[in-house]
């Protein structure tokens, strides 16, 4: 999507449409609605014959049958204006995006004045409407071959306003690298299996070498020299090559934070096989590493004053001869061993390795992955919310922090040392599942054992993976999640 700013006045754009942004007030009598001359008349037309009362993702198309150089105004209800957040504001812009990419309009204007409400300047408003655009009418057709014409596109986004225009263009270029990190994440984490191999993985990290971002892929062979025996038991029953992909983005001389992805490309639970029924969707048990790896290229365009250090095992999790089974004892890169009691609990066995060896040899001041790890989160949290886990508050207090800015809803989960009982084992150090109660907490109690001393966080994603329907920015498949969550961490760090 093309996306520039210009300085002109509403009545002098030419454009297919505008979007005009006003709250429920701009029916009281004498409301400034922010419009003049022919513009101001139509919107008080159509508010008069109560056609429009402004509430929340309510919109109204006017036809302007010549009376302005463009061709049609949509008026955007913002609800009342009190209770507008920057979060609602992109909602409702991205589901507004929808309805405008469907008339067949590919380009548009937007009137940031109008959307500025409250204590939103036009420089956030600039960024908002880029996210909410660009994830909003996002509308990938993957591998169809017919009708492809039903997938319309917005190919420009000009944002309007009468002020100086760099910094809004320098907000609106951050909302735009924001947003097609998430959308990457989304065509990655809704791919097929067949497709969204560890290979193909590997892949898009290396394409991220042109951002300045170095990449290290280490192979089956290499993984197995160096001592990530976790990570390949899960490997062992698939033919296709995993993938332990590390990108180091920065200057060494800054804090170095890790983010490290579960990124299993397809699931099938290995000999402790999954029913058949959902199974396909298996092909999303990657979408930690997606979320990883499009992070790490938001944060290089963005030129982060850190060093970002991202981590990736990326294998299939597959049946075979050579299978790892239940009761297997595995040792790890971390020196702990750790008895297998279920093979479908396979994330923890591929991040402990990854947590294990960022730790040593980064040594980050701090460190968070992110995972489809439990069902149990998905039951606990549903869509609406990821579940996180800390061993820090300081870590915790930025997660909350960047929650508010991103709009990302989280929750922090207990992380008591009382439930590492479930996890004893009579005959290694740790068992890797400790049973259906509190299983969420469990498998991250399991995994603070190869942290070490490093604040730590653990994101249990399971839910944010799969919307079945259009809601706000989020069209239906991958949310694409936590992307915008760690880009505003990261980029208020102090």
């Amino acid at each position: 999507m093309k996306l520039d700013v210009k300085n002109i006045r509403l009545t002098e754009a030419q454009l297919p449409l505008l979007l005009i942004g006003l709250t429920e007030e701009a029916k009281e009598k004498g409301a400034n609605l922010k419009l003049t001359g022919a513009m101001k008349k139509m919107a008080q037309s159509v508010i008069a014959l109560g056609d429009f009362k402004a509430t929340q993702g309510e919109h109204s198309l006017l036809y302007s049958n010549g009376k302005i150089p463009s061709e049609r105004i949509m008026l955007l209800g913002l609800g009342k204006r009190a209770e507008i957040t920057p979060d609602q504001l992109r909602a409702t812009l991205g589901g507004v995006s929808r309805v405008i990419r469907d008339l067949g309009v590919e380009k548009l204007g937007v009137s940031l004045l109008s959307l500025a409400q409250g204590a939103l300047s036009e420089e956030a408003v600039a960024e908002i409407v880029a996210e909410a655009f660009i994830m909003g009418s996002f509308s990938d057709p993957f591998h169809k071959t017919k009708d492809l014409d039903k997938f319309k596109v917005i190919k420009e986004l000009h944002l309007i306003t009468q002020k100086d225009t760099k910094g809004i263009a320098l907000a609106a270029e951050q909302g735009r690298i924001i947003a097609e990190a998430v959308n990457l994440c989304r065509q990655l984490a809704w791919g097929p299996p067949n497709h969204i191999t560890p290979t193909r993985l590997t892949e898009e990290a290396k394409k991220l070498e042109t951002l300045s971002v170095k990449t290290t892929v280490y192979d089956r062979e290499q993984a197995k020299r160096m001592g990530l025996h976790s990570f390949l038991a899960v490997a062992k029953g698939t033919s296709e090559a995993p993938k332990f992909i590390v990108m180091e983005y920065g200057d060494p001389k800054h804090d170095t934070v890790a983010l490290i992805g579960k990124a299993i490309t397809f699931d099938s639970g290995g000999l402790s096989l999954k029913p058949g029924e959902g199974m396909h969707l298996m092909k999303a048990d990657m979408t930690g590493g997606a979320v990883v790896i499009s992070s790490m290229k938001a944060i290089a365009q963005l030129k982060l004053p850190l060093r970002v250090v991202g981590v990736v095992p990326a294998t299939d999790n597959m049946p075979d001869g050579g299978a790892y089974h239940p009761g297997d004892v595995i040792d790890t890169y971390s020196g702990l061993t750790v008895e297998v009691i279920s093979t479908d609990a396979e994330g923890r066995m591929i991040l402990n390795d990854a947590l294990s060896y960022a730790v040593k040899n980064f040594k980050p001041v701090a460190m968070f992955d992110f995972a489809t790890l439990t069902g149990a989160m998905e039951v606990a949290l549903g869509e609406h919310a990821m579940g996180y886990f800390a061993n820090d508050d300081a870590v915790a207090d930025r997660i909350e922090k960047a929650s508010k800015s991103s709009g990302e809803r989280v929750w922090r989960m207990p992380l008591w040392d009382v439930y590492d009982e479930q996890l004893k084992s009579d005959v290694a150090d740790w068992k890797h599942t400790g049973g259906r109660p509190g299983g969420a907490i469990t498998a991250a109690r399991f995994l603070s054992k190869f942290v070490m001393d490093t604040p730590w966080a653990h994101f249990d994603i399971a839910g944010q993976d799969e919307q079945t329907s259009d809601k706000g920015y989020n069209p239906k498949g991958s949310k694409g999640p936590a992307v915008r969550l760690i880009v505003d961490m990261l980029r208020y760090w102090k």
